[in-house]
């Protein structure tokens, strides 16, 4: 069969995004592969787009964006095709789980040859996700990003801003949950479900997740002190934070959040809202080119 490569990239992503994609389309125009470029506008979404015009003619799709493209395009997915991963966003979390190559040429001949694997999705009520959903101190940096934009921060800067701005203050809120029928109810600042190992840039929430193990990796962190919480930020970036008596985890093929208006949640880096969840894996549901060994 002929190969037919649909390739979906966000502007948003900025001058890095349209670089990437120009280099991208080069080096398919010169192995002769036939390709579509189509991009996420703020009228259509990359759901939008891939469920109206990835149809079965397409053999690949290639993504050229953050974790939101990526959620966005997997969510617009009908069909089973490999898919590929060219980072540009700001925090660029999933693919720090799967090889794909250091350098912009290596991403992209495992783009176009790379070895096929299948990893593990999640699903957050009827929303899927690759990295994971986060639930009150990181949902709500997620939302006061979204409702409370400081002109001239973006990217890392903006993340980080809000992390410090609200993170000595921030209280702890009543969690009533259920972890494969288990019920909780705990005072938490987070609670973190991920597929994957690292959120918000650089925060190691779940070390020991693996993409591909059929399991849901839960993180909960209860009550810390505002002077502990900054001694220990640098234990998030690490992954050494389950050193600390407030940290607890777990492995679970389905968690429920009851609702809870105190709460917010983001999934994958983008605002989520506020519960009731219900989050469960969905095993080996995603064909994905990493590098070839």
């Amino acid at each position: 069969m002929e190969r037919k490569i649909f390739v979906i990239w966000n502007p948003f992503a900025g001058g890095k995004a349209l670089k990437i994609c120009k280099t991208l389309t080069e080096k398919l125009s010169q192995e002769d592969l036939e390709y579509q470029v189509f991009d996420t506008n703020e009228s259509k979404s990359a759901t939008k787009t891939v469920s109206e015009f990835l149809d079965d003619t397409f053999t690949d799709l290639i993504i050229i964006g953050g974790d939101g493209t990526i959620n966005e395009s997997i969510n617009g997915l009908t069909h089973d095709i490999p898919v590929s991963v060219i980072p540009a966003g700001t925090g660029d979390d999933f693919i720090k789980n799967v090889e794909i190559g250091k350098s912009l040429e290596q991403q992209i001949q495992t783009a176009i040859s790379g070895t096929i694997i299948r990893i593990d999705l999640g699903r957050c009520n009827n929303r899927k996700f690759v990295n994971g959903v986060g639930i009150g101190f990181d949902g709500q940096i997620v939302e006061d990003m979204a409702s409370k934009r400081v002109p001239l921060l973006t990217g890392h800067v903006a993340y980080y801003y809000h992390v410090l701005r609200i993170l000595g203050g921030y209280r702890e809120r009543s969690f009533e949950f259920e972890i494969d029928g288990v019920s909780f109810n705990k005072e938490l600042i987070l609670l973190t479900i991920g597929n994957g190992t690292t959120f918000g840039g650089g925060f190691k929430l779940m070390p020991d997740a693996k993409v591909d193990d059929g399991l849901l990796e839960v993180c909960e962190i209860g009550k810390v002190s505002g002077l502990r919480r900054f001694l220990n930020i640098n234990k998030l970036s690490s992954g050494t934070h389950g050193s600390l008596r407030e940290v607890n985890f777990h492995q679970a093929k389905k968690v429920t959040i009851k609702a809870n208006k105190n709460l917010f949640a983001h999934i994958d880096g983008e605002r989520m809202g506020q519960p009731p969840y219900e989050i469960e894996i969905i095993p080996k549901n995603l064909t994905l080119r990493v590098l070839k060994q």
